[in-house]
């Protein structure tokens, strides 16, 4: 994916970029609407043949090691790694910027869906939502798309590698995010629906963090991260306490009202 900078000039072909994004996240965020309705009605069936019997106990630690790739303790240090040592690489905060806003704004998604819609687990046998469950959508099928397709995503942006890399780190993406659907399933942990729309709410998220990026150009803010994020960090707390400062002294206090 390519970016751009305020001195190339190539305003039509960045509009037109960051409307493609648009379009693409707002595209999947309609697919999301639409297959969680029908995960409410017609898919129930569907999921209720996926609950599967229990694995064969010689399986179980197998499976919960391959479940860990979508767990935060995980996958998250992972994406820390590698976005450090891009922007070592580009001499710039901004990649470590966008991947912690897009993971909070993941998590923060994947709660809010979670707490509103509130489906139970698999272990109830009971596919309703509303019935104050968590399951739905799954946070490990969400955080596979979003944390190492930000992986691909800012290797791809920032470090200018070859196209025979960036094929392999999507496909990675693409089997983890396979994976991760068959070992949840397999350890009933998940309705079916749940892991496809984990992965939906991800790509959304993903597409927006790919098209914010592209859409903010480099700016004063850019520079002042690439040569000396502390000062600019100080700049901006006396901004907020001299917005915060004192006021005048107040003013004769007038009789009080009814409680």
């Amino acid at each position: 994916m390519r970016r751009h900078d305020s001195d190339t000039g190539d305003d039509d072909g960045w509009t037109s970029e960051v409307s493609s994004g648009l379009a693409l996240a707002g595209f999947l965020g309609l697919v999301f609407v639409a297959f969680t309705l029908l995960a409410m009605g017609p898919l129930i069936r569907f999921d209720a043949y996926f609950n599967l019997a229990p694995p064969p106990k010689g399986w179980v630690p197998f499976l919960h090691v391959l479940d860990r790739i979508g767990q935060r303790a995980v996958c998250v240090p992972i994406l820390a790694v590698v976005t450090y040592q891009i922007c070592r690489r580009v001499g710039s905060w901004r990649p470590a910027l966008v991947a912690a806003g897009s993971v909070f704004v993941l998590n923060l998604t994947v709660l809010v869906l979670k707490v509103t819609l509130g489906r139970g687990e698999p272990a109830a046998a009971d596919p309703s939502f509303f019935t104050g469950g968590m399951a739905y959508p799954s946070g490990h099928s969400s955080n596979i798309v979003l944390v190492y397709g930000l992986i691909a995503y800012l290797v791809g942006a920032y470090a200018n590698p070859r196209r025979r890399t960036l094929v392999v780190l999507w496909s990675g993406v693409a089997l983890l995010s396979l994976t991760m659907l068959v070992t949840s399933l397999t350890l009933n942990w998940h309705w079916f629906a749940d892991l496809v729309a984990g992965l939906l709410v991800g790509g959304v998220v993903l597409e927006l963090t790919a098209t914010a990026d592209r859409a903010v150009r480099r700016t004063r803010l850019d520079e002042e991260l690439r040569h000396n994020p502390v000062r600019l960090a100080r700049a901006v707390l006396r901004r907020v306490r001299g917005t915060a400062g004192p006021t005048g002294p107040p003013g004769p206090a007038g009789p009080a009202g009814p409680a």
